[in-house]
C-alpha cells in the first residue's frame, strides 16, 4: 500500500446543488484518461498538468451532474490539448457536494437536479483515489462521466467496480478511509471555496478568482479568451521549495521572485492566545492549507503579517524569504508543512509583557475561533 500523503480532520454535513450547460457531441481531442500528471502529486485535490509549478485553473463540478459530464466529454479534452499537454496550464478538479443556500432551492432555470446526501461520499471517494493512485485517477475520473452517471444513493462500496475497472490500487483501503471520514474536511472545504467564489452552478471554471459558468462546446472560443485574459494572474498549484533554508532575522532577504511557500502558525500547544508577527522579503496572502482559519483579526501590511492563534492554525502563502519572525510564546511553526526549528531560524520570542503590535481579536471573534477549532471546522482554497 502506498503511504498516505495527508492527514485530515473530519467535518460532516449534507446538502444539494444544481447544474448548468447543454449536452453536446463527443470530442475527438486527447482523452482525459491520457492526461499528464505532475511528478509532485502531493496536492490534496486532483490535478492534471506537466509540472506542479504551472499556473493552475480549477473546475468545480459534480459526479452526478449531466452538465459537468458534457464539459468533461466535450470541452475538457480540447483544453487538455491546447493548454495542459503544452505545459501552459494545470487543471484541478474539485466537487460541490453540498447545496449552498438550503435544500430545495435551484440555482438557475436550466436544471432542477439536486445532490443527495450521499454525494459527499462520492466526492470523498474521488479524493481517496487521487491520494492512493494519482497515476490512475484520471482514468477513474473519465469512467465516472462515461455513459450513465451514478444516481440516487451511492455508497463507496458501489464505486469499487469503477476503481477496479480503471486499475486503481487498493480499492478496499480507499473505501475504508472514506467510511472513516478521512476526506470529509476536504469535501466540505471545496463547498466553502465555492461559496467564497460565489459559485452556484456546476460546472464552473475558475482561474485567478475569476469564473466562467457552465462552459459548453459552442462557447470554447469564449472560454479560451477568458483563460488567456487571466492566465498571467493564475496562482501556482504547489509551494516551491527555496534552494536555501529560511533566513534569520539578520538577513536582508532578496527579491520576492515567483516561487511561493507557505508558513503555518499552529497554536495547538499555545497557553492561551499566542501572537505573532512575520516579515518576508516578498509578499503575503492568507491561505487555508493545513486546515487553517482565516480571520479579520489577522493583518497583512505590505511584507509583514501579524495575528494570533489559540487552538487552531493560521497559514500564509508568501514569496521570497522569511526575514523576521516574532512570537509571544513558543508554538509550532511549519514551512511548506514541515516543522521549523525556531532557534535555527532566529525567531524572537517575546513575553506578553512586551506586547506585539498586533490587532487583538474581540471576545466574540476568539470564542468563534475556539468553537471552530474544537468542532473541527476547517477549509482550504
Amino acid at each position: 500500500m502506498k503511504p498516505s500523503r495527508r492527514k485530515f480532520l473530519a467535518v460532516t454535513g449534507s446538502a444539494a446543488v444544481t447544474s448548468v450547460a447543454g449536452v453536446g457531441s463527443a470530442s475527438a481531442a486527447t482523452p482525459v484518461s491520457n492526461v499528464p500528471v505532475p511528478d509532485n502529486t502531493s496536492q490534496m485535490y486532483p490535478v492534471m498538468g506537466t509540472d506542479a509549478d504551472n499556473p493552475t485553473a480549477t473546475v468545480y463540478g459534480n459526479f452526478k451532474c449531466p452538465f459537468t459530464q458534457d464539459f468533461v466529454n466535450n470541452v475538457l479534452p480540447d483544453l487538455v490539448d491546447k493548454y495542459v499537454v503544452e505545459g501552459k496550464l494545470n487543471i484541478c478538479f474539485r466537487t460541490i457536494s453540498y447545496e449552498p443556500y438550503g435544500r430545495g432551492k435551484t440555482h438557475g432555470t436550466q436544471s432542477n437536479a439536486f445532490i443527495s446526501d450521499s454525494d459527499p461520499k462520492i466526492s470523498a471517494t474521488h479524493l481517496g483515489v487521487w491520494e492512493e493512485d494519482p497515476e490512475a485517477y484520471w482514468k477513474y475520473f473519465e469512467s465516472m462521466f462515461a455513459g450513465s452517471l451514478v444516481s440516487g444513493t451511492v455508497t463507496p462500496e458501489k464505486l469499487k467496480p469503477v476503481m477496479e475497472k480503471t486499475g486503481v490500487d487498493n480499492p478496499e483501503e480507499i473505501v475504508a478511509r472514506v467510511k472513516k471520514g478521512k476526506y470529509d474536511s476536504l469535501v466540505k472545504d471545496s463547498h466553502e471555496s465555492a461559496l467564497d467564489l460565489k459559485i452556484e452552478h456546476t460546472p464552473t471554471f475558475e482561474i485567478a478568482d475569476s469564473t466562467f459558468v457552465g462552459p459548453k462546446s459552442d462557447e470554447f472560443n469564449d472560454l479560451v479568451s477568458f483563460i488567456n485574459a487571466n492566465l498571467s494572474k493564475a496562482d501556482k498549484l504547489l509551494p516551491k521549495e527555496d534552494s536555501e533554508e529560511v533566513t534569520s532575522g539578520e538577513s536582508s532577504g532578496s527579491g520576492s521572485g515567483s516561487a511561493t511557500s507557505t508558513i503555518t502558525l499552529d497554536g495547538s500547544s499555545a497557553q492561551g492566545w499566542a501572537k505573532y508577527e512575520i516579515t518576508v522579503s516578498g509578499e503575503f496572502k492568507q491561505d487555508r492549507s493545513m486546515e487553517a482559519s482565516i480571520e479579520d483579526s489577522d493583518v497583512i501590511d505590505g511584507s509583514t503579517a501579524s495575528g494570533g492563534v489559540g487552538p487552531w492554525k493560521d497559514t500564509f502563502v508568501y514569496t521570497g524569504k522569511i526575514t523576521d519572525l516574532t512570537l509571544t510564546q513558543p508554538i509550532d511553526v511549519l514551512r511548506n508543512e514541515k516543522p521549523l526549528d525556531l532557534e535555527k531560524i532566529g525567531a524572537n520570542i517575546k513575553s506578553e509583557s512586551k506586547k506585539l503590535d498586533v490587532k487583538p481579536a474581540t471576545d466574540s471573534e476568539e470564542t468563534t475561533q475556539v468553537k471552530n477549532a474544537l468542532s473541527g471546522a476547517c477549509s482550504r482554497r
